[in-house]
């Protein structure tokens, strides 16, 4: 049996016409006939993984393949050096948990050539508090757990890349506030296919004969984000007549209709530019890559949309002299703990900061009027007005020290940008479509909504405000927007869907 995986079709991408011609040409000889002399298999003798043999396709490119029992797996083509290195570098694996066939680099060459937090005093990873357990019922292959636990976000960006296919969508989930269940441990047996679990299956793709084969070299693979389910579809094609919500919960592709919400308005529409922003940076570069597979990067449609977070947005457009400086958390810190005079020790710095981030600028308050009847969902302790009276003085004494110093929050820099659009009437986009849209305050809600002018189709959130991590319970009509009559619930995990069911 022969199968082609997804790294044996990007690897073929990167040749010349002439050289994928050859490399397809040697693709068929063993399918005709694996035993035949001319296609000079030879072990790769320093691979780890035994099951890596190589074959000539002409005097310099070498084509992988793995090989056990009477299965053949092309893995992957190119030069000499180039083709032996990859094969050094990985091993086929069963994932203990999952059961599905995974094609893992060694981590020892991962966490080289990846960014990994190296301080006097280190930072946990964003991921370091997660059970090993729990990460390798969600796909991470064993060797990986340590990593996985030490990276930061730049480096979760750079480590993602090099994971299997459902470890990278788990990782991604947890970043950006989703929590995917932790799949159930399947017994071990001898007669399974480990190539033929749902997961691998996205990876390793069966070729039954020489005219599928054919049907499969000629045409890119298919990419688990370019994936619709019928349910997704609807959501993505859907005319809101106002602010729409799309939501559901882990696993039902909301960053996939997100990213497929913004390729179908720029294949429609012919003039504007649009949005695709989000609250996380690792996501959006995840977004961007995703674009750039929808619609080609350099295609017209690819050209109008623009891919960031949000605060790097606003941050870069605030001012059109320089951008704005942002306090960083210490000096934030230490504001707040000079600020507080004569206050009560039992309130201490911690609860201020949690005061700060959560209410005062969550919901950008200026005032002793205003701070006295915002909303404090989800801050567990009341406060009486005498005691907001007292915590005031300490927030009022902070914002008049970040005034005097020229320094920001991004609550105010998305303020800022929010009041001079408004102000000049000037709408930079013709459409804006957020992904994980829980994440993001009332502040960054109502930037938002003043970035595209009203109308059909021009604001479309997809999230779960079931799912926020980042930011504390609000209402978001109480931040200017109103989705009621326009909001629509995907119930399909397409992760467990298999491609056949497009």
């Amino acid at each position: 049996m022969l199968e082609l995986a997804n790294t044996f079709h990007r690897s073929l991408d990167r040749l010349t016409n002439s050289e994928q011609s050859a490399a397809k040409a040697v693709v068929f000889d063993y399918m005709a006939d694996p035993s035949r002399p001319g296609l000079s298999l030879h072990r790769v003798d320093k691979a780890r993984d035994r099951g890596f043999w190589t074959i000539r396709v002409n005097r310099d490119l070498r084509i992988v393949v793995f090989k056990q029992s009477q299965k053949s797996v092309f893995c992957y083509v190119g030069h000499h050096d180039d083709a032996y290195s990859w094969a050094e570098g990985r091993r086929f694996e069963v994932h203990p948990v999952t059961g599905a066939a995974q094609l893992v680099e060694f981590v020892e060459i991962v966490r080289e050539e990846i960014r990994v937090v190296t301080r006097e005093a280190p930072k946990p990873g964003i991921l370091a508090n997660e059970d090993p357990a729990y990460l390798l019922s969600l796909g991470i292959p064993e060797s990986y757990l340590q990593l996985v636990r030490d990276v930061d976000d730049d480096g979760l960006l750079d480590l993602l890349p090099r994971l299997p296919e459902e470890a990278q969508e788990s990782l991604m989930a947890l970043a950006t506030g989703e929590r995917p269940e932790a799949r159930p441990v399947i017994l071990a047996s001898p007669v399974a296919d480990p190539f033929a679990h749902p997961d691998a299956q996205r990876r390793f793709w069966v070729a039954s004969d020489e005219e599928a084969v054919a049907q499969a070299l000629e045409k890119p693979w298919a990419e688990w984000l370019v994936f619709l389910h019928p349910s997704q579809r609807a959501a993505v094609e859907r005319n809101f007549n106002g602010p729409a919500r799309i939501s559901g919960s882990a696993g039902t592709g909301k960053s996939v209709v997100a990213m497929h919400r913004a390729a179908h308005l720029a294949r429609e529409s012919q003039a504007g530019r649009i949005l695709l922003t989000t609250f996380s940076k690792t996501l959006s570069a995840r977004l961007s890559e995703g674009m750039d597979t929808l619609l080609g990067p350099a295609s017209e449609a690819r050209q109008r949309i623009e891919v960031v977070h949000l605060h790097a947005y606003a941050h870069g457009h605030v001012s059109r002299l320089a951008p704005l400086a942002i306090v960083d958390e210490r000096t934030l810190d230490k504001l707040i703990s000079e600020s507080r005079g004569d206050l009560d020790t039992a309130i201490s710095d911690v609860f201020l900061r949690a005061e700060w981030d959560a209410v005062i600028d969550f919901w950008g308050v200026t005032s002793f009027d205003e701070y006295r009847i915002v909303p404090r969902v989800g801050r567990g302790k009341a406060l009486t007005s005498r005691a907001r009276r007292q915590l005031w003085d300490v927030f009022d004494n902070v914002r008049r020290q970040l005034n005097a110093r020229k320094l920001h929050t991004f609550g105010e820099i998305c303020d800022r940008l929010r009041e001079r659009i408004e102000t000049e009437g000037l709408r930079p986009f013709r459409h804006v479509v957020v992904d994980e849209a829980q994440d993001l305050g009332p502040r960054e809600l109502k930037l938002v909504a003043a970035l595209a002018p009203p109308g059909p189709r021009s604001l479309v959130f997809a999230g779960d405000v079931g799912q926020r991590i980042f930011r504390w319970p609000f209402s978001w009509l109480a931040a200017g927007i109103d989705v009621r009559g326009r909001a629509q619930r995907l119930k399909v995990n397409y992760r467990t869907s298999t491609r056949n069911q497009s």
